[in-house]
């Protein structure tokens, strides 16, 4: 194990802050690495982690191991014909975009934040805006690779081992530590979403307009303003989008209808 790097004992919590716990946060740098710490049977177990955002414990082990996936990072493969890419579990959705955007192609699944791994949004099976169009992350995976309790590498997929592969997506980290992953992407034209912006009036007039031309749009989400009483209870604000296609864009914007500024996000204590 001579390329691991061991950390001291952390307190790590879950994004909502609550419930920390100490564990010991190993870093992994390759899939050998995976395979012989979990060998190792430490007393407490190994649970994978990714970027955090989970709002509850489900990246905690409490005095065991915590395997840091985030440096089994990086694009493994991307077939341009048929928009299906292969990376290294530990690879951000942001990082992914960055690269897959320019080359036309977008994540079929984007959570309300873009700091998530490929392999905790298949532990996770996350949802997007998406969900009522597309479901979620799992539907599109093809394969993955899996390093299970006892330290076999084992690749599964829907089709050849299901019951392993459907344990696995939505399974929280309990089968085992996903390390790559392939999946299809979305074909996008542009870089920019068309958004469609309207205001209810009280959660009838809300959920009318959210099954209104639901076909018509991939994401979809409401804001409903919980303070509201009498015959406003329930009045939101409904945000519906979808890829902007080429000729959607202003004449000197379809130059290059793939560039995006990437800006730092302004953060509040």
């Amino acid at each position: 194990m001579a390329n691991l790097k061991r950390g001291a004992d952390s307190l790590l919590a879950g994004w909502g802050g609550t419930g920390a716990t100490r564990a010991e946060v190993v870093h992994p740098l390759s899939d050998i690495d995976v395979a012989e710490i979990v060998r190792q049977k430490p007393e407490r177990g190994v649970i994978a982690r990714g970027l955090g955002r989970a709002y509850g414990d489900a990246a905690l082990n409490s005095g065991g191991i915590v395997l840091d996936a985030t440096a089994l990072s990086g694009v493994r493969n991307l077939d341009e014909d048929s928009g299906v890419v292969s990376v290294a579990a530990g690879t951000s959705l942001e990082d992914l975009m960055r690269w897959l955007l320019p080359a036309g192609w977008f994540v079929p699944v984007t959570p309300g934040t873009r700091s998530v791994t490929v392999g905790g949004a298949i532990a996770s099976d996350i949802h997007g805006k998406n969900h009522h169009a597309d479901g979620t992350f799992g539907k599109h995976v093809l394969s993955m690779t899996l390093i299970d309790g006892t330290g076999t590498t084992r690749h599964l997929s829907p089709t050849e081992t299901p019951r392993e592969f459907w344990a696995t997506t939505g399974g929280m980290g309990l089968t085992g530590i996903i390390t790559e992953a392939t999946f299809r992407l979305i074909p996008v034209q542009t870089s920019s979403m068309r958004v469609d912006t309207e205001r209810a009036s009280n959660l009838d007039d809300l959920m009318a307009r959210m099954s209104d031309r639901d076909d018509e749009y991939r994401y979809s989400v409401a804001w409903i303003d919980c303070l509201a009483t009498g015959k406003s209870m329930g009045r939101g604000i409904l945000d519906r989008g979808e890829h902007a296609l080429l000729s959607d864009l202003p004449a000197n914007k379809r130059g290059n209808p793939l560039a995006f500024s990437s800006h730092a996000v302004v953060t509040a204590p």
